[in-house]
């Protein structure tokens, strides 16, 4: 028979199929015995179970002509993509016709179904289409892995270069999860390249979702991505992510890894920038810490030293400066800090430094570097390059601006009136959020710092203590002026009874002098003790006193003595007035005090110097 007898009896088959289904069949397993090799008679049959939902016996029609032709017809080529196209489908939105594909491709033998899929993968010229076939294949046949991993993961990378975020997502949710456990060999070039992609990916997933996504488990995945890297290319086995483990424990095996491994080790790059940016975003997410369910941002700033008149000569050769503990999550804030600092130094060394900041620019980490170069500039008090990274630094609060430069002039020594001009800024400006009188914010050392709350008091408290360290080095000069005296008295009250000391210098001063004008005392002396002691000091030497402690006072006695008419009543009623204000809020009051007394106070620090 010809090409013609072929077609008749395709055309039987066709006539009957509708009608009487049974000798249609019959018509084309004739047909098939008589010409096996036929398309169009093996066509003929598929179609033909395919519309009983014979599954079965369509299985098998369907893998004859797929084993016999591989994809020169159209037809055949049509219906696999509309097989692979139904494979792909999520459940939910599965066709009936795509439901009749996937339930006909469960009866295809496993080798034939593997060779189909990758048939259609060679067949295929758009990119993300054979990476989703070779991704089906790896989910189907899991023992390919290995075989098929290596070309999916070069696609992918190559793809990268097309349409990143669809290819990163594609890398990171779809095909590393399906080589956890099966490792292909991979070029360490390539192994790079798809870590880096990766981090990429989870970075932006911390950055940009902050608030809705677990940051823990990210950071899991990402140390599991580190762990796949180490395995393929054998490199010394690092650490899982565990949450309870604090940064000291990853640095502790990276110093030993460090240890063992040759100058400029690829391992050491990836495990010390993993931990470095761990670290990093460790610091940054403790620096905006929730206290009360309000979220407090915390600065790092100068701490002050208990020697008031000890001078900063040459604070960038010191050593690098401990971070005192002020606040509950300060604890966490500087360990994350310091493990950042030491890795960024380690990644910085001639051996790393180049493929570190090309790996750097690669990631969306600028806002974060950016703060955090800052603060590493000044924690090492290398006031020059802090100084231009200030002036390059996106600073989205002027609350925060302002404080650190205020830092950044107490770090070049003694307060200047530039840097006074920064704790008015601040004082206009307090945040809403009260907070709490901050602990180790002086300690005897050459230098300290701390991270400081945004809250009002701790920031009234940092301004107040810049304003005593510098107001108080007049103390010890000859003749200090009473004016002079009475400020540091009102300043002391915020911090009293920790200033007890210079409180008691002053008061001695005061009584030796036998005489004390502070018009500003009714206004801003407040605290219990100090009016006390200006009660002592009257009834024990008011033979021979004199006080004038309001402008009312001084307007009707000037230099009256105690002795003279009137003066012991005004006196009594200046202290009971001051004695019914003792639990007026200090806080408030100090930062009235700076605001209202701004000139004043300056004429007292920088009096007679040109200090900017």
């Amino acid at each position: 028979m010809d090409t013609s007898d072929e077609n008749y009896l395709v055309c039987q088959a066709q006539k009957l199929k509708d009608t009487d289904a049974p000798a249609a069949k019959a018509w084309l397993i004739t047909a098939k015995t008589l010409y096996p090799k036929n398309f169009n008679l093996m066509f003929e049959a598929y179609k033909l179970e395919k519309e009983a939902n014979n599954f079965e016996e369509a299985a098998k029609c369907f893998s004859n002509m797929a084993l016999t032709f591989k994809s020169q017809n159209v037809e055949l080529w049509n219906e696999i993509n509309e097989l692979t196209n139904a494979l792909r489908a999520p459940e939910n939105e599965i066709t009936p016709l795509q439901e009749f594909y996937v339930k006909m491709f469960q009866h295809v033998s496993y080798d034939v179904q593997h060779k189909i899929l990758l048939l259609t993968v060679n067949n295929t010229e758009n990119s993300i289409h054979q990476c989703k076939l070779l991704l089906l294949i790896l989910k189907r046949f899991p023992q390919a892995a290995i075989t098929h991993s290596p070309r999916l993961l070069e696609m992918i990378a190559d793809g990268m270069k097309q349409d990143p975020q669809k290819y990163q997502e594609m890398l990171v949710e779809e095909a590393l999860p399906l080589i956890y456990h099966k490792t292909p060999e991979l070029s360490p070039v390539l192994v790079c390249r798809l870590f880096t992609i990766s981090l990429e990916y989870y970075i932006r997933q911390i950055i940009d979702d902050e608030v809705k996504c677990d940051t823990n488990e990210i950071w899991k995945k990402i140390f599991q991505v580190l762990m796949l890297c180490g395995k393929i290319l054998r490199w010394e086995t690092f650490l899982p992510f565990n949450k309870t483990w604090g940064q000291n424990v990853y640095w502790d095996k990276l110093i030993e890894i460090v240890s063992i491994s040759a100058a400029g080790s690829t391992q050491v790059l990836f495990y010390a920038t993993s931990l470095f940016i761990y670290s990093l975003h460790c610091y940054i997410k403790n620096c905006y810490g929730r206290a009360d369910d309000t979220e407090i941002n915390h600065v790092l700033v100068e701490g002050f030293t208990a020697e008031w008149n000890v001078e900063s000569s040459d604070v960038q050769s010191m050593e690098p400066p401990q971070i005192s503990l002020t606040t509950p999550t300060s604890k966490d804030i500087s360990k994350a800090f310091v493990h950042a600092a030491q890795c960024w130094q380690l990644l910085n060394t001639d051996q790393f430094q180049r493929d570190f900041s090309k790996l750097l620019l690669t990631l969306p980490l600028a806002p974060w570097i950016s703060r955090f170069l800052f603060d590493l500039a000044i924690y090492f008090g290398h006031k020059e390059e802090a100084k231009k990274l200030m002036s390059e630094m996106m600073v989205s609060s002027s609350l925060i601006h302002n404080l650190q430069l205020l830092s950044l002039n107490l770090l070049q020594g003694n307060m200047t009136i530039k840097g006074y001009g920064y704790i008015k800024d601040i004082i206009d400006e307090l945040p809403t959020t009260t907070g709490h009188i901050l602990d180790h914010l002086t300690l005897k050392v050459p230098r300290h710092m701390i991270f400081i709350p945004l809250t009002q008091k701790a920031l009234v408290q940092y301004c107040t203590k810049a304003i005593l360290n510098t107001l108080s080095r007049k103390l010890y000069e000859p003749n200090c002026p009473d004016q002079i005296l009475g400020n540091l008295l009102v300043l002391l009250q915020l911090e009293y009874p920790r200033e007890t000391i210079m409180a008691e210098q002053i008061f001695a001063l005061i009584t030796t002098r036998r005489a004390f004008s502070y018009h500003l005392f009714t206004t801003y002396i407040v605290t219990i003790d100090f009016v006390e002691e200006f009660m002592h000091i009257w009834h024990t030497h008011n033979e021979d006193f004199a006080f004038d402690l309001s402008p009312t006072q001084a307007d009707s006695r000037v230099g009256t003595r105690g002795t003279e008419k009137g003066v012991r009543e005004d006196f009594r009623i200046i202290i009971k007035q001051q004695i019914a204000k003792a639990n007026e809020p200090l806080v408030p009051l100090i930062a009235n005090f700076i605001k209202q007394e701004y000139m004043h106070l300056m004429g007292s620090m920088f009096a007679g110097a040109i200090n900017y």
